[in-house]
């Protein structure tokens, strides 16, 4: 009796098994995949956004525009007020990594900006690309 207990035992929840809950809801993995419709509708509404978010970002690259068409020298950015987030933007930096920043790493990232990028370029430094894609964004 003991045997069959045993047998009974190893075999008895084998068909018990139920099926993975996302069946109920997913054939294939084709299920995951949007329609064109779907994704279509996605990307408009992103860019719709973006723009809807975008006029103090181009006030600020216009400010920045003015403020450094008027340096005669990359070395004159140091003075200017106000350009600060410019310039470091300008120098790669982002927004979440500022947080992270003191004033001096900051002051650091600017003068490699002017040392390494503007300076090299001569007095067509406000033709940079790292000026040129703030203020075209």
């Amino acid at each position: 009796m003991g045997g069959n207990l045993c047998a009974n035992a190893s075999t008895s929840g084998e068909n018990d098994i139920p099926s993975p809950p996302y069946k109920d809801h997913l054939s294939s993995g084709d299920a995951l995949v949007p329609t064109y419709e779907a994704t279509r509708a996605s990307v408009v509404a992103r860019a719709l956004e973006k723009n809807r978010r975008a006029p103090p970002y181009v006030a600020e690259a216009r400010a920045l525009q003015a403020a450094v068409s008027k340096a005669r020298t990359p070395a004159d950015l140091l003075d200017i007020r106000g350009i600060e987030s410019g310039l470091l933007t300008a120098a790669g930096l982002s927004d979440k990594a500022l947080v992270h920043l003191l004033p001096e790493d900051k002051a650091e990232a600017i003068s490699g900006l002017i040392k390494n990028f503007l300076e090299p370029a001569g007095e067509k430094f406000v033709e940079e690309p790292v000026f040129r894609c703030l203020l075209t964004r």
